[in-house]
């Protein structure tokens, strides 16, 4: 089985990606992937020839939080951004979901809008409040209008929701999140086939 899991910034796909774990699936998170890609050479050099040695750090590894604020500052070089990683992170992801003897939980925050619906068993979407998600966006060090500018470049929770197949409310504990995975991979068992 092959899972599609997403959701808004900060709505907890980790924490429910990792309770699938706990249950037999193996993860595969998208944005670890996007990360590999970006320190790949030719995506390196394509960076610097545009954006110049500023968006490198020392070691000649681009410097994710310089290129996080000029591409979600900015639409086209956001696209520009994503035309060099994407191509690269389908690869590895495809890469990294080889054994098809085991089943999957792909988590990816831009399922939809990157249009990657298709080929899932399933899509599992993770909400939560508007109020939780500020709070945990502010822990990780973000300032209200930087949490403000990544949820408003990403499609609505709500929206995500309804096109979802299963959605699960993480606002509460991670007990209560842990119980509703359970409860959804029973359901998912019992209908179609388990993890091995």
């Amino acid at each position: 089985m092959v899972i599609g899991l997403t959701g808004g910034i900060g709505c907890g796909k980790s924490a429910a990606a990792a309770c699938f774990v706990e249950l037999g699936y193996v993860h595969v998170d998208a944005d670890a992937l996007a990360h590999q890609a970006l320190r790949r050479p030719e995506v390196v050099e394509a960076l610097k020839a545009r954006w110049g040695e500023a968006c490198l750090a020392p070691d000649g590894t681009p410097l994710r939080s310089w290129v996080a604020e000029k591409a979600f500052g900015d639409r086209a070089e956001l696209e520009f951004l994503e035309s060099l990683v994407h191509p690269i992170v389908a690869e590895l992801r495809g890469a990294a979901m080889s054994d098809e003897s085991k089943s999957y939980i792909v988590e990816i925050p831009l399922l939809f809008e990157k249009g990657l619906a298709a080929g899932f068993d399933c899509i599992v979407c993770v909400a939560c409040s508007d109020s939780v998600r500020m709070r945990r966006l502010q822990d990780r060090g973000l300032s209200a209008a930087e949490s403000e500018r990544r949820i408003k470049s990403q499609m609505p929770v709500g929206q995500k929701v309804k096109l979802s197949d299963y959605v699960i409310w993480n606002d509460c504990d991670r007990t209560f999140l842990r119980g509703q995975v359970e409860r959804l991979v029973g359901e998912l068992c019992a209908g179609r086939g388990m993890p091995s």
